[in-house]
């Protein structure tokens, strides 16, 4: 009796994960389906289902995304995805990408290479509704390729991004949380080139009623109706001895401009205008300029200035200086 009962629930199980594995290739076709009417068309030289007999495993090997929508269209490529779920948790999706990723437009050679040690995302669903998405790239490296030569942009040792819906506001489209680093940026040209940039950030999006796909003029046209706000809790830059910490929120006029207000807090910023500026004068003027409009601040208990900068329907002000206008959005 027990080893029939032991090959009963073997079947049992089985069948379980067989039902499983058949309900998540149709969900992928059906979605592969539904992004190939919004412009972005998936290939796989093979799709496979695997992981018996304790997860589903989906396997897309030398994966292809057309971007239609995008003039000229453009063609991205990888050398493998695998995105795994557990049978007993199927709403946690781990999904891991293997570089090196490729970008080009159709029917020319490839304009950008990234590559990396470890790409992984996780997403996690409650009913149809995503909750909290993450990504994180170790290692990272991006070059721009031309007939073959490649030349690097930038690196990073890591990249981490995290997104949540707001568990502490409710309603039909509550707040999405987010948070973001960098550790060991490096640009590989430019003036601001040759020492690591550390960067964080953590805020609110605001007025996302949903996720669906749309043109994104649409989107921000949408938004801003809503009274949607990007704040910004906490932006910190750092290179070497400078300094820049923000915080504030924008958002979009009626006429599509960006609309907001932040505090900038700087210490260290004579080193970034030497960096920006060769000239001596100019140096000696934007330094003087800078120490004139801000007022007395502390970063890490450094001496620092503050200075305010407000887009008002996408007229830019540092101060009192006027910057320049932005265009519209949409």
């Amino acid at each position: 009796m027990p080893f029939v009962a032991i090959v009963v629930l073997a079947a049992a199980w089985s069948g379980f994960w067989y039902v499983a594995a058949t309900r998540a290739e149709a969900v992928v076709s059906a979605w592969i389906e539904q992004e190939a009417r919004a412009g972005r068309v998936y290939e796989c030289a093979s799709r496979t289902v695997g992981g018996y007999p304790f997860r589903i495993e989906a396997r897309c090997s030398e994966p292809v995304m057309q971007l239609t929508t995008l003039q000229p269209p453009r063609v991205v490529t990888a050398q493998d995805l695998v995105a795994v779920a557990q049978v007993y948790q199927p709403n946690l999706i781990i999904a891991e990408i293997t570089g090196p990723v490729s970008i080009a437009e159709a029917g020319n050679p490839p304009s950008l290479r990234a590559d990396w040690r470890l790409a992984q995302a996780s997403l996690r669903a409650v009913g149809r509704q995503p909750e909290r998405l993450s990504v994180v790239l170790d290692a990272l490296r991006v070059d721009q390729t031309d007939e073959g030569a490649a030349a690097a942009i930038g690196s990073a040792d890591r990249i981490e991004l995290h997104l949540r819906r707001s568990p502490t506001e409710g309603g039909d489209s509550p707040p999405v949380d987010f948070a973001a680093q960098i550790a060991g940026g490096m640009l590989s040209a430019g003036p601001l080139s040759g020492r690591p940039i550390a960067a964080e950030t953590t805020g609110v999006l605001r007025g996302l009623a949903d996720f669906k796909r749309m043109p994104m003029p649409a989107r921000l046209r949408e938004w801003q109706r809503a009274g949607g706000r990007l704040e910004l809790t906490r932006l910190r830059l750092q290179q070497g001895e400078a300094i820049a910490v923000a915080a504030g929120a924008v958002g979009l006029s009626p006429s599509g401009r960006p609309d907001g207000t932040f505090d900038i807090t700087m210490a260290g910023f004579d080193q970034v205008v030497r960096e920006l500026v060769r000239g001596g004068g100019m140096q000696a003027g934007l330094i003087a300029g800078l120490t004139f409009l801000g007022r007395p601040a502390d970063i890490d208990g450094r001496r620092a200035i503050s200075v305010p900068f407000r887009i008002t329907d996408g007229a830019m002000r540092l101060g009192p200086i006027p910057l320049g206008k932005l265009d519209p959005l949409y």
